[in-house]
């Protein structure tokens, strides 16, 4: 395997993914990285309350970004934040309507891709990859922790 072709494919199918999905979900007002926020949001919500720290924790998303998001799809009516009971400065993020409206579309487009995904994989091809992309993301947070937690970053990082 030539040098950096790991990276470089990793880009351009997440490229190629982001790209099919805000094309899909344009006509809706939603990006790709909204629709699975809508998703996990609808899905954690059924077992408790969502926060702002819960999609930062799910995606690998810095503070900053998930804050964009959130205030995006707030302003475009996809979903409300309420004050915790008890403690007014957290606010839990709750989907609204809207966003419960356009949910199965969103829901159906992410099964489109991840279909296409692996559509010339067989069945142990696709529990394969799909390890070795839980492994890839796994070595790269050992390594950013490893990173912190010395001042000189080790060889295999």
């Amino acid at each position: 395997m030539e040098k950096n072709e790991i990276g470089k494919y990793i880009q351009i199918v997440s490229r190629q993914l982001k790209r099919n999905m805000d094309e899909t979900l344009s006509k809706y007002n939603v990006t790709g990285v909204q629709s699975m926020v809508i998703g996990y949001i609808y899905k954690k919500s059924k077992k408790g309350e969502v926060f702002a720290k819960d999609i930062e924790e799910e995606f690998e998303m810095r503070k900053a970004t998930v804050t964009g998001i959130i205030q995006l799809m707030e302003t475009n009516g996809l979903i409300e934040r309420k004050a915790k009971e008890g403690d007014c400065r957290l606010k839990s993020i709750v989907l609204t309507q809207k966003a419960l409206e356009i949910k199965e579309v969103v829901k159906k487009q992410i099964n489109i891709e991840e279909k296409n995904i692996v559509s010339e994989m067989t069945k142990e091809e696709q529990k394969q990859f799909l390890e070795l992309l839980k492994k890839a993301s796994k070595n790269l947070e050992n390594c950013k922790k490893e990173k912190y937690n010395h001042k000189e970053r080790r060889e295999k990082c």
